[in-house]
């Protein structure tokens, strides 16, 4: 990101899906220099998102520089070219072969038989997607910031085993961190924009906050700043978290994407204006789960702990949620091995069995749970339509 400030970053936003765009389209909601291109496989539904961010945006007042260009993730070299072509500085990754609240969409019964098993075991629908993108900015010969949005407390770590992680990830830790900000504003009866939120939990612990207002079995990190002045002490922590699903109660499902969104735009929004910024994300540098990071204005990052908290302690965190997500071990070739409580639940729903798994099978086990999980929709919707 060598860009002089009055030159227009270049945006590749690459999958045009729900989250995809909505990220697009609030970046084009803006004054500042941006050049955006939304990048999908149905030229129809790109072609339409693109004039809608536009036109959106006329009607505002600003006159944003947008595009769009067709490739489909499975065809590495044709994405590498649309890169190189646009030479973006930086690439947000909005792809998954299938998004986290597709099993909310079953019966309810096997929905919730189903989301006992967690999130780990389902790591082959984001991590092959994001694997195959990011062999593809390694062809391109462009080296952008990248940002993923598909499960980047599983699938940076694992693909950091072989060059492929991107930099950094945007939601689930980040979520929370406004619940939580105004919930202190109201107990304090002081300004949000005074409040500083340190956040440590991987996908699973962040994942129950909003619903139960604790990490149950995994643990979590949190630090709570006033003023430049650390004041978690003299909190009542737990009291503060039992209101978010009370109090604090939020939109949930795909409606409720609107908060992942703006946690992608905390993201991409200062990289795409080349400021600094404070922001929480999952992934950074390919660490297991999620952490408070300082975003510098060139684009280089840095995690920052809550006070008082070690390196290896913000570690043993992450790895507490990250097997109550699932996933037991993630390997340093990138071998995942997965929780065998979880994956029985896989088998005995799905008939889909996989106690560990290495990067070069994750295709083949990605392509075997979509098969599997199209035959358990048409199963269980018959069996209610016939009860």
């Amino acid at each position: 990101m060598n860009n002089p400030p009055h030159e227009a970053r270049k945006v590749m936003v690459l999958g045009a899906g729900d989250i995809g765009r909505r990220a697009f389209h609030e970046l084009a909601q803006s004054d500042r220099p941006r050049d955006l291109r939304l990048v999908g496989r149905d030229e129809e539904v790109v072609f339409r998102a693109t004039n809608l961010a536009r036109f959106c945006a006329i009607q505002r007042g600003y006159a944003p520089r947008v595009s769009h260009a067709l490739t489909d993730l499975r065809d590495v070299a044709r994405t590498a070219e649309q890169i190189a072509q646009f030479q973006p500085d930086v690439l947000f990754l909005a792809a998954s072969y299938q998004s986290w609240w597709v099993i909310s969409t079953l019966e309810e019964s096997a929905f919730k038989r189903l989301y006992a098993a967690n999130y780990g075991p389902w790591l082959p629908m984001h991590l092959v997607p994001t694997m195959k993108a990011m062999e593809a900015v390694r062809q391109s010969g462009v080296n952008p910031v990248v940002v993923n949005a598909a499960y980047p407390d599983a699938v940076h770590p694992a693909l950091l085993a072989i060059g492929l992680s991107p930099d950094l990830g945007i939601g689930n830790v980040a979520n929370n961190v406004p619940g939580i900000t105004a919930a202190v504003a109201d107990e304090l009866g002081c300004p949000a924009d005074g409040i500083e939120v340190r956040l440590v939990a991987h996908h699973y612990a962040s994942h129950r906050l909003s619903r139960h207002g604790n990490s149950g079995p995994a643990e979590m990190g949190l630090g709570i700043r006033v003023d430049g002045r650390d004041v978690t002490a003299h909190l009542d922590v737990p009291a503060l978290l039992n209101r978010l699903p009370e109090r604090y109660r939020r939109t949930g499902g795909l409606p409720g994407q609107a908060m992942t969104a703006a946690s992608a735009l905390s993201v991409l929004e200062p990289l795409a204006d080349g400021r600094a910024a404070r922001i929480h994300a999952p992934g950074a540098g390919g660490a297991v789960g999620g952490h408070p990071v300082t975003l510098d204005a060139d684009g280089t990052f840095e995690i920052v702990l809550p006070d008082g908290m070690l390196p290896e302690q913000a570690d043993a965190i992450s790895l507490s949620g990250q097997v109550q997500d699932g996933i037991s071990e993630i390997r340093e070739d990138g071998t995942v091995t997965f929780e065998p409580s979880s994956m029985a639940i896989m088998k005995e729903e799905l008939g889909y069995d996989c106690p560990e798994m290495k990067l070069s099978e994750a295709e083949d086990r990605a392509l075997e749970i979509s098969e599997r999980f199209a035959a358990y929709r048409s199963r269980t919707s018959a069996t209610t339509a016939a009860a």
